[in-house]
This record gives C-alpha cells, sequence and structure tokens, in this order.
C-alpha cells in the first residue's frame, strides 16, 4: 500500500505528519521551497504538550521524483486550498492514483476532481482539527478534532470511505465514515462559514464582530440561509468529529440573541484556537483568490434550483472576491459594519448588490 499527500501547507503536513508517525508508507508532494526546509530538518507536530518528531523521508516537488513505491499509489490526498486544485489535476493525472480523497474546505472540489477521475475513483473528506504552521518545520494542533470521510458513489458492497476510515485511523487522528458525503461536506461548511468573511471583509477581531448584536445577526442569517439550502436539496446537517453540529443548528434556529450571542463567542473562540480567521489571512496577505467561492459561493449557486433566497451569503461572497481580486477598494468596508449592513439589506430588497 502507497498513500500520496498532495500539499504542503499545515493541513497537508499534519496529516502525512500523523500517517508517517503511525508507520503508514505516505510520501507528500509539496512545493519546492518547503521540499528544502523540510529535507533539512524533521517535521515536528505540537499537540498540548505532546511534541511529535516525524520524520518524512518521501518528500517531491513533483510525482516524478517520487520513489517508484509511490507511482501509482493507492490513495492521493488532496490537502491544497479550492483554488488551487485545477493547477494540481496535471500532477495527479501523472501520479495516477488507484482513489483520490479531497480533505478540502468548502463545497466543489469533489465534483471538480470527480470530472476528472471518475465519481468512483474520488472520496470527499473534512478536516475538523485546527492546526497552525508557526514554522516550515513547526506544526500546532490548536483544537483536536478528526476527519470525516464518505463515497461520492457507492459500486461495492463495502464502501470504500468505510475502508479507508479504518486505514487512516492513527492513535492521534480519529476518523470518522459518513454514509452521505453532501451531509458531511455541508456540516462542514456550516462551521467554516462562522466568523470567517464578516471579520474579513470588515478587516476586525473575532471579539469585535461578536460583540456587536447586528453582526452576529448577520452571521445568524448567513448560516440560516446555509441550513435552508440544505433542507431543500433533500439532507440534514450531521455531527462531525469534535463539533456537535446538530445542535449548534438547533441553537442558530431558536435561541433568542442574548443567550446566543455568548454562546458563538464560545464556541467560535474555541473552535479556531485562537486561529486569525483563513479569509482575513488572505486578504491582509494580499491574495487575489480566497476559498470564499467555495463557502458562500457554493451556498449561492445552490439556492437558485431548490428556490432559496440567500441575500446574506450573497453580499458576502460577492464583496469578499471583489476585494481579493481588486475590483473593490477594501478601504470601503474596513471598520465600517455600517457599510456591509447597508449592502446586505438592500440585496434582501431588491435581489441586486448595490454598487459600493
Amino acid at each position: 500500500m502507497a498513500i500520496v499527500v498532495a500539499g504542503g501547507g499545515a493541513i497537508g503536513l499534519m496529516v502525512a505528519g500523523q500517517l508517517a508517525h503511525a508507520g503508514q508508507p505516505v510520501a507528500l508532494l509539496a512545493r519546492p521551497r518547503a521540499v528544502e526546509q523540510l529535507r533539512q530538518q524533521p517535521l515536528r507536530i505540537q499537540a498540548g504538550k505532546h511534541s511529535l518528531p516525524v520524520a518524512l523521508p518521501h518528500i517531491a516537488p513533483s510525482p516524478a521524483e517520487l520513489p517508484p513505491a509511490f507511482h501509482a499509489p493507492d490513495l492521493a490526498i488532496v490537502c491544497v486550498k479550492g483554488y488551487d486544485t485545477e493547477a494540481l489535476i496535471p500532477a495527479l493525472h501523472d501520479l495516477s492514483p488507484r482513489q483520490v480523497l479531497s480533505l478540502q474546505n468548502g463545497v466543489g472540489n469533489e465534483e471538480q476532481l470527480a470530472a476528472q477521475f471518475g465519481a468512483e475513483r474520488v472520496l470527499a473528506g473534512v478536516v475538523t482539527s485546527s492546526v497552525q504552521q508557526t514554522a516550515p518545520d513547526q506544526l500546532t494542533i490548536t483544537r483536536r478534532g478528526g476527519i470525516g470521510i464518505a463515497d461520492l458513489r457507492l459500486t461495492d458492497e463495502l464502501p470504500r470511505a468505510a475502508a479507508w476510515a479504518m486505514q487512516l485511523r492513527t492513535p492521534h487522528s480519529d476518523v470518522t465514515y459518513y454514509p452521505d458525503y453532501r451531509a458531511m461536506k455541508w456540516s462542514k461548511l456550516l462551521l467554516n462559514m462562522l466568523a470567517n468573511a464578516t471579520p474579513a471583509i470588515l478587516d476586525l477581531p473575532l471579539e469585535r464582530v461578536y460583540r456587536r448584536a447586528d453582526l452576529v445577526a448577520l452571521e445568524q442569517r448567513a448560516f440560516l440561509e446555509a441550513v435552508q439550502v440544505m433542507t431543500r436539496s433533500g439532507f440534514a446537517p450531521v455531527n462531525l468529529p469534535g463539533y456537535p453540529v446538530t445542535r449548534l443548528v438547533w441553537a442558530m434556529q431558536s435561541l433568542p440573541m442574548p443567550v446566543l450571542r455568548p454562546l458563538l463567542r464560545r464556541v467560535v473562540g474555541g473552535g479556531r484556537g485562537g486561529k486569525q480567521p483563513s479569509l482575513h489571512q488572505d486578504l491582509l496577505r494580499g491574495r487575489t483568490r480566497t476559498e470564499g467561492d467555495y463557502l458562500y459561493g457554493a451556498v449561492v449557486a445552490a439556492a437558485p434550483p431548490v428556490q432559496s433566497s440567500v441575500p446574506v451569503n450573497t453580499i458576502l461572497w460577492q464583496t469578499l472576491r471583489d476585494i481579493a481580486s481588486g475590483v473593490q477598494d477594501w478601504s470601503q468596508y474596513r471598520q465600517q459594519p455600517h457599510r456591509l449592513l447597508e449592502a446586505i439589506a438592500h440585496c434582501a430588497t431588491t435581489g441586486a448588490a448595490s454598487p459600493a
């Protein structure tokens, strides 16, 4: 058996490191600079009081440079950002894995991979651990979660995802099988939506966002729009490793704001483990693309077929995309919550985005 992890970011390193530490035959595909750094010094994964030194002997920038044992591997695990999936596909074709597992955030990556490799070869996955890369060779797991895995298409009596869930389980990572990949992926989308686009667009820390009832109400509306799309599409939220998503949905639907707001502060702060939201990091680093297309954009794309109105997700997605691409000047929204709230109110009333 052979496993190749594609992507040398925090998630890819964590997955490859945990598998290697458990004695699994694993190789890592990463950018040349990351390969050079990891060859010079071993990876170290910090989880609470425990520090795991991990040797990754098989690291390369391309499939051709991997040892022959990792050519045509049993499994390729994709850990790149959603907007990098298209660029990775040629390397995956060169690698020629028997199956491909996506551990990417958002909705739509698996379908993109299935279009290239066939749905029967693609597995969907989620990661609920919160991890930070503090140095090229240093990872810190700030909140332990786990991995969820599901089949895109069932072809055998024993689901392949269930078999891989058992194979990928390690002492440091629990892996759970899910029978419905859409319910699993959309439940993770709900978690990723919270305190992500709003603080990024407004350039505000989480504490300031969740101090304001009107911004918490905005977050609640975006979340419930996504839940409505899920329900009308025929699947329901499910609990994920370390996260009782169904309870969170109930809280969003049922609790009054004075009770909901402090609860969300605890959920969001604890879930991120002190990390800055990923979309906020992307804008601060000047990146022209974000994973917003696979989160809020996915909700917007799925809404028309089920006749759902999603004005909050529409504005969050469009505004985030326009700021990242340079179409919209970020200064129009930084530290100005009223501008974002006005744009959402206009969209809810007219069905169209308002000019900034």
